[in-house]
Parts: structure tokens; C-alpha cells; sequence
């Protein structure tokens, strides 16, 4: 059990470790964007559904602009729970916890049902 408990802990650290990272670069190459743009206009930031606001920051991402970065930093840092989630289901299926593995994957069914659908 010892065990089990320090693996979920190296995982919960990595995907920790990763978003913050992830989120800071994202957040650092937008601001660098807008300063080397002028700093003129204010980053736009999308709005609607979540299919919707990825569609957006894809979209103004190829065309490096900066809004797009800093929404996307955001995004991983609003992702991170939703990772250490997938982890921790990983982690309890991997140990044969049943109940764990369902609750998990009823509250991330819940979570994602709710960022696809919410936000209109």
C-alpha cells in the first residue's frame, strides 16, 4: 500500500510540475507577443464553450497572437485538476480499486460534461 501511495504522489508532482511549467511559458510568450506587437491593442479573450474557445486560441495561435498564449496558459492551469483527476483513476485501476476507479470516472464524466456543455 506504501507503495501505491508514493506513486500516486510522484504522479500528482509530474503533472504538477508540467502545468506550472506549460502555464508560465504560455503565459511568458504572450506577453512577449504583445509587447513585440506594439502592446497597442488588448489581447482578445474568447468566450462561449469550452469547443469553442479551443477552436479560438488554435486558431489565433498559428497567427501568434497574443491572446491566444495567455488564454492557453490559463487553460492549462484550469486543466491541471481535471489531469491529476485521469491520474488518480490511472493510479486506483492500477491498484484494483474498484470504487476509487468508479468514483473518479463519475466525477470526471461530470467535470467534462459539464466544461463541453457549460459556458454559453
Amino acid at each position: 500500500m506504501n507503495g501505491l501511495v508514493e506513486h500516486r504522489r510522484r504522479i500528482t508532482l509530474g503533472i504538477l510540475r508540467v502545468s506550472i511549467g506549460l502555464c508560465l511559458a504560455m503565459l511568458l510568450a504572450g506577453v512577449v507577443l504583445f509587447l513585440v506587437h506594439g502592446g497597442a491593442a488588448q489581447p482578445a479573450n474568447p468566450g462561449g464553450s469550452l469547443p469553442y474557445i479551443l477552436d479560438a486560441v488554435l486558431h489565433r495561435g498559428g497567427m501568434l497572437h497574443a491572446g491566444a498564449f495567455l488564454v492557453a496558459g490559463l487553460l492549462v492551469l484550469l486543466f491541471t485538476p481535471v489531469a491529476r483527476l485521469i491520474a488518480g483513476v490511472y493510479v486506483s485501476a492500477r491498484a484494483r480499486d474498484g470504487v476509487y476507479v468508479l468514483i473518479g470516472l463519475v466525477v470526471l464524466g461530470l467535470v467534462l460534461v459539464g466544461m463541453i456543455l457549460g459556458g454559453g
